[in-house]
């Protein structure tokens, strides 16, 4: 970066110098063009002056007069020439004079004719080019020094200003791998240092709790496994321990049926919660009425409903949104199935969904045995349940809110959980159209 920097500093700065030089050079070549004009312009009117002059005395020749006045006329160093009407040069006032007609680039001349004949005032440019080429060749001299020593102050200057940056490198390569508590403190007083470590630091503050969660799930998603599958062992082992009859092995096979159905549940909610978080889970968008949904989501708890005697009110109103349609089944199923298995037997189960002027709200409420002062911002936590045994007769896993604040998260949705006076409040807000 420095070297690029520093780089891209020299080019701007050359270009700015050679655009310089160039302008300079050019206004430079036109003064001298506009001093020779001018010196060419006042000997062409002293010589018009002369032969003004002459003419009033009778002496019509430009080659006579022009060797009489050359000291008047020849002011500046110029040279002169006449030449006759097939351009024969008559008379030279020195030795290095331009050719004629074809006097080149090397020389500014200036005509008169008068009589048949042409006095030619010219001026040698090739000094003035020499002068002109000299001038350029300072100037890039100039512009090349100009250009190292500005290259150098700012290979400096960006070192000096990428050094906290450095040094802020070398803190993360020497912070211990084996904490995550990694903060980073500010290399310098400015402030953009302290905002960029700030910054880090709430990224450090970030990955480590995102760390401290996954390592929670790891550890209770191991312990979750390994106990259906330790109970699994278990009962084989009892079953093989003796001979037992038909009836027995019948008992026993529907016992590691049910185990075996558990344990597959949590290993499909699992992979479910994985692929969700890796935004592996992809589903078009639909519009869709969530009316529909919910009274099918509450059809599927139908037998655990009877089973646990719970009353159920629908209030629902038709409300189109655009959602992943498999997104809301899933959303949908784990509310529903937790304000069930969760309720308190032969209690009111109380849904209303309607429609808002930017999407819908559901709401479910439950009467449930929640004990005072409970924080309910744990129930999203995988695994989480309010039994410390962690062995509820409700046969859950603890993955049903985590799946559905997953699913929130994904598609722009909001859900919030409230206990108070034995009542469990569930609101889910849903927009009309997913956010961008």
């Amino acid at each position: 970066m420095r070297a690029r920097m520093t780089a891209q500093f020299a080019l701007f700065v050359a270009a700015l110098l050679l655009l310089g030089c160039m302008a300079e050079w050019r206004e430079e070549k036109e003064r001298a063009e506009n001093r020779v004009k001018e010196i060419l312009s006042v000997a062409k009117t002293r010589a018009n002056y002369e032969f003004d002059e002459e003419e009033d005395d009778g002496d019509h020749s430009i080659l006579s007069i022009t060797r009489e006045a050359q000291g008047e006329i020849s002011v500046g160093g110029l040279a002169l020439l006449v030449v006759d009407e097939q351009n024969r040069v008559l008379w030279r006032s020195r030795h290095q004079t331009p050719s004629w007609p074809d006097y080149g680039e090397n020389w500014r001349a200036q005509t008169i004719s008068r009589g048949g004949q042409t006095l030619v005032l010219a001026r040698d440019w090739k000094p003035t080019q020499k002068e002109l080429n000299h001038i350029a060749l300072t100037m890039w001299r100039m512009g090349l020094l100009v250009l190292v020593v500005t290259a150098l102050g700012a290979w400096c200057v960006v070192g000096r200003t990428l050094s906290p940056i450095e040094k802020l490198a070398l803190q993360a390569r020497d912070a211990s791998t084996e904490s995550l508590q990694v903060r980073l403190h500010p290399p310098s007083s400015d402030t953009e240092m302290y905002r960029l470590t700030e910054t880090l630091n709430g990224l450090l503050a970030r990955l480590e709790n995102d760390a401290r969660l996954r390592g929670r799930f790891y550890a209770a998603a191991s312990h979750e496994l390994r106990t259906p599958i330790q109970g699994l062992l278990g009962n084989l082992d009892v079953a093989r321990s003796r001979s037992r009859s038909a009836a027995e092995y019948e008992v026993v096979i529907v016992g590691l049926q049910g185990a075996t159905e558990r344990l597959a549940a949590l290993v499909e909610n699992l992979l479910q919660l994985n692929a969700l978080e890796m935004g592996q889970i992809q589903s078009p968008l639909e519009t869709i009425n969530l009316a529909f949904w919910v009274e099918r989501a509450l059809e599927q708890q139908n037998a655990e409903i009877e089973a646990r005697s719970l009353k159920v009110e629908a209030h629902l109103q038709d409300a189109l949104i655009e959602a992943p349609s498999f997104h809301v089944e899933i959303l949908l199923r784990n509310l529903m199935e937790n304000a069930v298995k969760y309720a308190t037997s032969s209690t009111l189960v109380l849904v209303c969904l309607k429609e808002t002027t930017d999407g819908a709200q559901l709401s479910i409420e439950n009467t449930a045995d929640v004990p005072t002062g409970t924080d309910v911002s744990q129930w999203f936590e995988p695994f989480f349940r309010m039994d410390a045994s962690r062995s509820s007769l409700t046969g859950g896993n603890g993955l049903g809110l985590a799946i559905v604040e997953t699913l929130a998260h994904a598609n722009g949705w909001k859900v919030e959980l409230e206990a108070e006076g034995g009542k469990v409040l569930t609101h889910v807000w849903l927009p009309k159209t997913p956010k961008a």
